[in-house]
């Protein structure tokens, strides 16, 4: 799973960005099923910035994001931002490209959380 949030960050606010992202990151690593996380600095518009965090499954991300002291102060951070949370289709390593099977139910588009059960009438 992967967690990926761009920024746009004026130059006089950098400091208390990379601040904030800092301990973002710190409390997001700390938690199980988090394997890492990185933040980039674009090289061509220098007010943009992408943090992306890799977790190990779908539940990993959603119990890290789940602890207070992330609700406090991670989750305030991402919302500086654009986040969107992905599945790893794909991955590759020296060359070589590994498929994996989506976790994701094929009709997730159309089902609320309400629907546990079944949805009362059906969807067109």
């Amino acid at each position: 799973m992967l967690l990926v949030c761009g920024f746009t960050v004026p130059d006089a606010e950098t400091a208390e960005f990379t601040a904030q992202a800092n301990r973002s990151i710190e409390l997001l690593t700390a938690q199980q099923g988090c394997q890492r996380a990185l933040l980039g600095h674009s090289a061509d518009e220098p007010t943009q910035w992408v943090l992306t965090v890799e977790f190990a499954s779908v539940v990993a991300y959603r119990r890290a994001m789940s602890p207070f002291d992330v609700r406090e102060h991670v989750i305030p951070f991402l919302s500086r931002g654009e986040a969107a949370a992905y599945e790893v289709v794909a991955d590759a390593t020296d060359g070589h490209v590994q498929q994996h099977t989506s976790v994701i139910a094929t009709d997730a588009a159309t089902v609320r959380p309400s629907d546990a059960s079944g949805p009362a009438t059906p969807r067109p």
